[in-house]
C-alpha cells in the first residue's frame, strides 16, 4: 500500500503543481500533509489499498493530529489537502467514492490554555517536602516541566544519561526527531540532589536507566504523574485546573514574553506545525501574564 499511495500523492502534488498552477507554499503543505497521512495509514499494521481508506480513518487521522495539539488553522488546511486529493482520485477513477465528502474537523476549544502565575509556582513549591527521596523526585518534576517546557510523556521517558548537567541541557529522545532543550539551574540542584537520595533509598533496585521511579523502584506512571500534581495543587490552594501540560503552557507564554524567536520555540517544543506555537505568540499580546519574572538561566531566575 505505501508504494502506491506515494506515487498516487506524487501524481497529485505534479498535477496541482504544473496542471493547476497552485504556489509553492501550498506544494508544500499538500508533501506535508498528506505524507502525514501516509505514515499514519502505515501504522494500522496492515496493508491498505486507496479504495479502502474509508472517512472514519481519515477522522481517527484528524483525532490524532488534535490530539499533537495541532492549531484550528493547521488541521483545517491538512482537512483541505485531504480534500482535494481524494477529489483527485476519484475524478482519475481509482476511487468510487470520495471519503471526505461528510468529513468535519473535530471539534475545537477555543479558550486559551491554563497558565501559571510565579505566585502559583513558588506556592507548589513551597509544598513540596524535599527531605526525603519522593520530595526531591516531585520537585524534580515540577522544576523540569517547568523550565523545559517537555511534555508529560517525554519527562516519563527519561534516563539519567539523557543530561549534561555542565551546560544544562537535556536530549529528549521520543518522536520521529530528538531534540536538544535546556533546563534551569535549579532543575540541575535538585537533579544532583535527587540522584543522591534515590541511590541511598533503592540501593540495589536502583538504576541509572529510568530518572522517575515511583515506591517499587519502577518507572512512575502517567496516572501517577498526574496524582502528584493534583495533590501539591491542593495542598497548595491552587483553584485552577492543572495538568503536567499546564507547565510547558506556562513555558511556552514565558519564552515568548522574553523575546524568544517563534521558530526556535517550535523547535525547543518539538512542535509538528508553527500553528501550535502561535498560541503562545498570541496570548503574549495580552495583558503580561509572566511580567516580572527574572531572566531565564540565572542563579535566582523564577523559571
Amino acid at each position: 500500500m505505501g508504494g502506491q499511495l506515494l506515487k498516487l500523492i506524487k501524481d497529485f502534488i505534479y498535477y496541482e503543481e504544473f496542471g493547476q498552477g497552485k504556489s509553492i507554499n501550498t506544494i508544500k503543505s499538500f508533501k506535508r500533509d498528506l505524507g502525514q497521512l501516509r505514515e499514519y495509514l502505515e501504522g494500522l499494521g496492515r496493508d491498505i489499498a486507496p479504495e479502502e481508506i474509508d472517512e472514519m480513518m481519515l477522522r481517527g487521522f484528524l483525532m490524532e493530529l488534535q490530539r499533537e495539539n495541532i492549531g484550528k488553522r493547521s488541521l483545517n488546511r491538512k482537512l483541505s489537502s485531504l480534500r482535494g486529493f481524494f477529489k483527485y482520485l476519484k475524478g482519475q477513477g481509482v476511487i468510487e467514492k470520495n471519503p471526505t465528502l461528510l468529513l468535519t474537523g473535530p471539534s475545537f476549544h477555543t479558550k486559551q490554555p491554563e497558565i501559571l502565575t510565579l505566585a502559583e509556582v513558588n506556592a507548589l513549591r513551597e509544598v513540596i517536602d524535599t527531605k526525603k527521596a519522593n520530595g526531591l523526585r516531585d520537585r524534580l518534576i515540577v522544576e523540569l516541566l517547568y523550565s523545559s517546557g517537555i511534555r508529560a510523556n517525554e519527562l516519563l521517558a527519561l534516563s539519567e544519561n539523557l543530561f549534561d548537567l555542565e551546560r544544562r541541557q537535556l536530549k529528549v529522545a521520543s518522536g520521529k526527531q530528538p531534540r536538544m532543550v535546556f533546563f534551569s539551574e535549579r532543575a540541575r540542584e535538585y537533579y544532583i540532589r535527587y540522584i543522591e537520595a534515590k541511590k541511598e533509598k533503592y540501593r540495589g533496585k536502583y538504576t541509572p536507566d529510568i530518572l522517575f521511579v515511583n515506591g517499587s523502584g519502577t518507572r512512575l506512571s502517567d496516572r501517577s504523574l498526574r496524582r502528584i500534581i493534583d495533590r501539591y495543587v491542593k495542598r497548595a490552594g491552587i483553584e485552577k485546573e492543572i495538568s503536567p501540560h499546564t507547565f510547558r503552557h506556562t513555558f511556552g507564554v514565558y519564552m515568548m514574553e522574553h523575546g524568544m524567536e517563534i521558530l526556535y520555540l517550535q523547535e525547543l517544543m518539538g512542535h509538528v506545525s508553527i500553528e501550535s506555537t502561535r498560541v503562545y505568540e498570541e496570548m503574549v499580546g495580552k495583558p503580561k501574564i509572566l511580567k516580572g519574572y527574572g531572566n531565564w538561566g540565572d542563579k535566582d531566575e523564577s523559571i
